[in-house]
């Protein structure tokens, strides 16, 4: 396997925490986690302003609150949370396994630096 390929049907999830998170990939502007939340556990309702979240379900069911509405989870399905959407979780009567996908939003002077740098680093190398 490449390094960039996850067999997350393989994914066993373990009893510890109410909630456990496993990042698997992370970058600037994306991060990758499996969530596991024991049985019961909860997730409080919140909101985050500067990135987008996308849910997938592994194994298991919960409820999941977007906004105003409860919403039956299970696998196979996903959830998309735009960046300003309060939501929260609550997990069933087993351990619920979810993929978590995080992109953060790259504001102007940010993606300016990171193309100077990169820049940069191409002239160093050059100059070596």
């Amino acid at each position: 396997m490449t390094e960039n390929v996850y067999l997350l049907r393989d994914y066993e999830a373990v009893a510890g925490d109410a909630i456990e998170a496993r990042p698997f990939y992370v970058s600037e502007d994306l991060v990758a986690v499996l969530v596991t939340l024991q049985p019961g556990a909860r997730v409080p309702d919140h909101s985050h302003e500067h990135h987008d979240e996308v849910f997938d379900v592994i194994r298991g069911s919960g409820v999941f609150f977007l906004e105003d509405e409860a919403i039956d989870f299970v696998p196979g399905m996903t959830i998309v949370v735009p960046a300003g959407t309060r939501h929260g979780l609550l997990a069933g009567d087993k351990p619920w396994v979810l993929r978590e996908t995080v992109h953060r939003h790259v504001y102007a002077r940010k993606a300016l630096r990171r193309a100077l740098d990169k820049r940069l680093e191409k002239v160093t190398a050059r100059m070596r």
